[in-house]
């Protein structure tokens, strides 16, 4: 952060705390956007919500036609080497937000920016993802100018101490009592999962795949199908869907 800005602080501070009253993910999102163009001026926006597996499952639009969105999810993401694909986006840093700007007239000619960018007459975007309890980009964030405007070194700040409060309030989101709703009739002791396994059986009813269960955890996949193997076994079922079944009624 640089100093000697003239940070709005109370203004972050009313941004944070009207969010913080939004306890379910799409309307905590929504209302980020309706209240982040107090910090940083924008003329559209989107929001793509992605599963724990990193695919796009649902988005919100803001001044901007179904199609380019449909366009890039259908297409664009998936190339230019991924230099502009949600792949991009990484897991948590655990340091700082990342807040991620272009300057569409310094990016290099590519089919993005003819078949894109300039038909949507963007001139600057801010992006910035929010994250699970696991570190996992779970909502993304793109705010676009189309008036020959950059972001300021304030807009730009005040937006990241504003993410960096925000993103702890969207992990809330995702946390919740482990085999709750109808499964209190289970007795871990008795099924006797390890605390490895518990994770695992957590992750597989967020709906994470077991490879991407593996780069979360820091295991082989050859290990992780071993622990979902010992799970299955331990609590009596014998696919994904029964195991959920049984957990979460």
């Amino acid at each position: 952060m640089k100093a000697n800005l003239d940070i709005p602080w109370e203004k972050i501070y009313n941004v944070v705390l009207t969010c913080g009253y939004a306890h379910e993910l799409n309307l905590f999102s929504v209302k980020i956007l309706s209240k982040l163009g107090e910090l940083c001026p924008f003329d559209q926006a989107l929001i793509y919500f992605l599963d724990g597996n990193g695919k796009v499952c649902n988005q919100y639009l803001m001044n901007i036609d179904e199609q380019w969105s449909a366009m890039y999810l259908g297409y664009y993401s998936k190339i230019e080497n991924g230099r502009y694909g949600l792949a991009r986006v990484a897991r948590e840093t655990y340091i700082k937000p990342v807040i991620n700007i272009r300057e569409w007239e310094r990016e290099p000619p590519n089919e993005f920016i003819y078949d894109y960018i300039r038909p949507r007459r963007l001139k600057y975007s801010l992006g910035f993802a929010l994250f699970d309890i696991n570190g996992i980009p779970r909502t993304v964030f793109a705010l676009d100018r189309t008036k020959d405007k950059k972001f300021t070194d304030v807009e730009v700040t005040a937006v990241y101490l504003a993410v960096l409060q925000l993103n702890n309030l969207h992990k809330n989101l995702f946390y919740r009592q482990p085999y709750k709703h109808g499964t209190e009739r289970i007795t871990w002791e008795t099924i006797d999962l390890t605390l490895r396994e518990r994770e695992i059986v957590d992750l597989l009813c967020q709906g994470v795949s077991p490879a991407n269960i593996s780069k979360l955890l820091h295991i082989s996949r050859h290990t992780t199908y071993r622990h979902i193997a010992h799970i299955y076994e331990k609590m009596n079922v014998s696919s994904r869907q029964e195991l959920l079944v049984r957990l979460l009624g």
